[in-house]
């Protein structure tokens, strides 16, 4: 195996795929998907905890959500979204139901609209689906992506105690070593990378391999939770943005933290649509040299 020509190999598919992200503007995009996400973000929430009042766990379920937007967002952000979040629900027994649960699903796939615009351009595609049609996909995608998020929530409130139980009935169960801290970290992660999955198959209106998905996917997991870490320990030690923004500082950290994801998901999809139209090329390499 020559690792010389492996690391020049991919040496030189990073300078490409510098130019794909500076040709599509991801940085810009990332701004209009973290516009449209804030927009998106208190309806989604709101429609969450809808749903999760309809079902016997919910009102344990409310809390721990809201919580675990602490674990993948700024502290300061999680707290702001969380204050407002409950403020706007008229009752949490109740929920938000009928007429304001379907604005509250319309609302909230104006997200992931934008993330389906952006995602093409990254493949270089030319919209072809109507406004209906593509409505009806951003409406999907968010319903499945409310279903993840309701699994790994449901999850998270049994968890702990399920797992402690299979401990102790090896009798290796102790306050620091449970099956549970064990396996949080990696479960978070395969939902991360099955939810990207999902969006990185269904948004592009590109015909492709599932195989196709997986390195975008996992690459952009990686560095979301790598980059989500970094910006709180960040904050924590050097950011002064109560100085310079006062009261709008947690919008301001949301507005950043919402910029960066979206720049990291963007990623993704260029290093699916890059890697895939490198294949393409290569397989059809022969052919030109040979007119």
């Amino acid at each position: 195996m020559d690792i010389s020509r492996y690391f020049k190999r991919f040496w030189l598919f990073l300078i490409r795929l510098q130019r794909e992200i500076g040709y599509d503007d991801c940085m810009g995009m990332a701004a209009q998907i973290a516009y449209y996400t804030m927009l998106g973000l208190f309806p989604f929430l709101i429609f969450v905890l809808g749903l999760l009042s309809t079902f016997p766990l919910g009102e344990s379920l409310q809390p721990v959500l809201m919580e675990e937007l602490g674990s993948q967002m700024p502290i300061e952000a999680a707290q702001y979204v969380t204050d407002i979040t409950l403020n706007m629900l008229p009752n949490t027994n109740q929920g938000v139901l009928g007429l304001g649960l379907l604005a509250s699903l319309w609302g909230a796939s104006m997200a992931v609209g934008a993330l389906i615009t952006t995602i093409n351009r990254a493949y270089n595609i030319r919209p072809r689906r109507n406004l209906v049609v593509q409505k009806l996909y951003a409406i999907a995608l968010t319903l499945i992506l409310s279903g993840l998020w309701l699994m790994s929530m449901t999850i998270i409130l049994v968890g702990p105690d399920f797992t402690q139980r299979i401990f102790e009935f090896f009798s290796i169960a102790s306050e620091t070593n449970t099956f549970w801290t064990s396996i949080r970290l990696p479960m978070a992660f395969l939902l991360n990378v099955l939810a990207l999955s999902i969006l990185y198959y269904i948004a592009p209106e590109a015909k492709q391999k599932f195989r196709w998905i997986m390195p975008g996917a996992l690459t952009s997991t990686i560095l979301w939770m790598l980059a989500s870490s970094a910006f709180r320990i960040f904050l924590r030690n050097f950011g002064a943005y109560n100085k310079t923004y006062g009261s709008l500082a947690a919008v301001v950290i949301l507005l950043v933290w919402l910029w960066m994801s979206g720049f990291i998901f963007l990623l993704g999809a260029e290093i699916n649509s890059l890697m895939k139209r490198q294949k393409h090329e290569n397989d059809h390499a022969p052919a030109r040299r040979l007119t």
